[in-house]
């Protein structure tokens, strides 16, 4: 049984080793501009492109936190440099775009993933959490889009990443404004795509659950409650890391969609072939989770 075992677990461990040479190959030696890229999800992506041989240019409001793991990442062996963007602002979006052309003469990859969460019922949502979440989580990624296109289309090519969620592929009771948003990303999303194959520019949405990060485990509701409350704790949720592996192949794969985690297939396949089922589920769960959730 050891005999055959042996050649057999060699035969696994070539596989996984040519896709991972593989996806570093495919990333090896572009420039790639990650938004948001100070914490959670966008480290990850960061510095999952920094080892497949990216230069990256890690992109936040927050620049401090952005050089410090810039210098991390770079005395690892890695390209990685940190500039200030505040993606709620055209200009700053756009300076940051120069920035990186005029020092690298090209930019293969823009990750759109600066975003917030709040969680509230449409009655409960005030008008500044609707602002807030159209400004960073739509317009931001809008405006990331749009400076990188142009670029991209002159240069021949390219990929844009968006970061939605799980909640942008179903209904999300309960977050309304933070689904109804994340909707429209994945929706920007897969009509750009369409527009832009002709100028060979590839744009993917990624799709989580709910992950491990300062959004999700953060105060982002009137009520007090967080993800990781209402997901069971951290061991029901994504890690950063996960996910980004998990982007980095469906972009090499050029999916339209990049569904994460069982709560982000499930609902996605759900919704699509037994919507009814789905629904009759939402609207019957939706009275626990607010008790749970007024309880709390």
């Amino acid at each position: 049984m050891g005999v055959i075992d042996i050649p057999f677990l060699r035969i696994v461990n070539s596989v996984f080793r040519l896709g991972k040479e593989k996806i570093m190959g495919y990333f090896s030696g572009k420039v790639a501009v990650v938004t948001g890229g100070a914490s959670g999800i966008g480290e990850a992506i960061a510095t999952e492109l920094s080892l497949s041989g990216c230069v990256v240019v890690i992109a936040d409001i927050n620049i401090d936190e952005a050089q410090r793991i810039a210098e991390a990442l770079s005395r690892a062996g890695g390209r990685v440099f940190a500039l200030a963007m505040d993606v709620t602002d055209k200009e700053s979006v756009q300076s940051v775009m120069d920035s990186v052309v005029d020092s690298y003469g090209q930019l293969d990859i823009m990750i759109n993933n600066a975003g917030i969460v709040v969680i509230s019922e449409m009655e409960d949502t005030l008008e500044e959490d609707w602002d807030r979440l159209i400004d960073i989580n739509l317009k931001g990624v809008v405006f990331g889009m749009q400076a990188a296109y142009k670029i991209m289309k002159q240069q021949g090519g390219g990929q844009i990443l968006n970061t939605a969620s799980s909640s942008g592929l179903s209904p999300t009771p309960l977050f309304t404004a933070y689904s109804s948003v994340k909707h429209a990303v994945v929706g920007v999303s897969t009509a750009t795509r369409v527009e832009a194959a002709s100028y060979n520019i590839k744009v993917n949405a990624l799709c989580p659950g709910v992950v491990n990060t300062p959004v999700a485990t953060g105060r982002n509701t009137s009520r007090g409650m967080n993800l990781e409350t209402l997901s069971g704790g951290l061991p029901m949720m994504l890690s950063p890391s996960r996910v980004a592996k998990a982007a980095l192949k469906g972009m090499k794969k050029n999916k339209a969609i990049i569904p994460v985690g069982m709560d982000s297939y499930l609902p996605y396949w759900a919704n699509r072939f037994v919507p009814g089922v789905y629904d009759f589920l939402l609207i019957r769960g939706v009275p626990l989770i607010r008790n749970y959730m007024k309880s709390d």
